[in-house]
């Protein structure tokens, strides 16, 4: 027998009624999967929830450590910015040069690494530099210098220095 095509229409109506259908028996069917379902106590007062007691959280309240700049960093060094007592950092052309005055008020001898750093302003980052080491007497003073220690740019970037002092051992 030959089908009409009202007739394919008619049965692709009943596939897709069927279809749809059973979709919507599916959701139907699982969306009441895993709920929990009120009990009535028959106090006519509607069943709670419980939930467990959650910790409150408070603020951190601590201070944040103090850091003495006398107490030696990692590897037993020393700040002793405070030992440079004058400095100069200036270029002439595209050659940086450096001169200070180094000073030991401790009571004995001690070795200062001078550190001059020309760095970009724009990201902090080092361009060039020099580490210079010198023995200054107990109570006494001691120049330091490093001419042309740096050949390049002079816009954009800025001297630094720091000082630091090796622990007794």
């Amino acid at each position: 027998m030959r089908q009409t095509p009202h007739r394919r229409s008619v049965a692709r109506y009943g596939l897709r009624l069927a279809a749809l259908t059973l979709s919507t028996v599916t959701v139907a069917t699982l969306s009441g999967c895993g709920q929990p379902s009120p009990s009535d106590s028959g106090d006519g007062v509607d069943a709670t929830v419980s939930v467990a007691l959650q910790p409150t959280l408070r603020p951190d309240t601590s201070t944040p450590d103090i850091v003495d700049p006398s107490a030696p960093s990692s590897g037993g060094l020393f700040d002793a910015s405070q030992a440079l007592v004058s400095q100069a950092c200036t270029a002439t052309g595209e050659a940086w040069s450096f001169t200070g005055r180094v000073e030991n008020t401790d009571t004995t001898e001690h070795a200062f690494t001078v550190g001059v750093f020309i760095t970009a302003t724009a990201d902090g980052s080092e361009v060039g530099g020099k580490e210079i080491v010198v023995t200054v007497p107990a109570g006494g003073s001691a120049p330091v210098a490093a001419k042309n220690f740096f050949t390049g740019r002079t816009k954009g970037v800025e001297c630094l220095t720091g000082v630091t002092v090796k622990a007794d051992d």
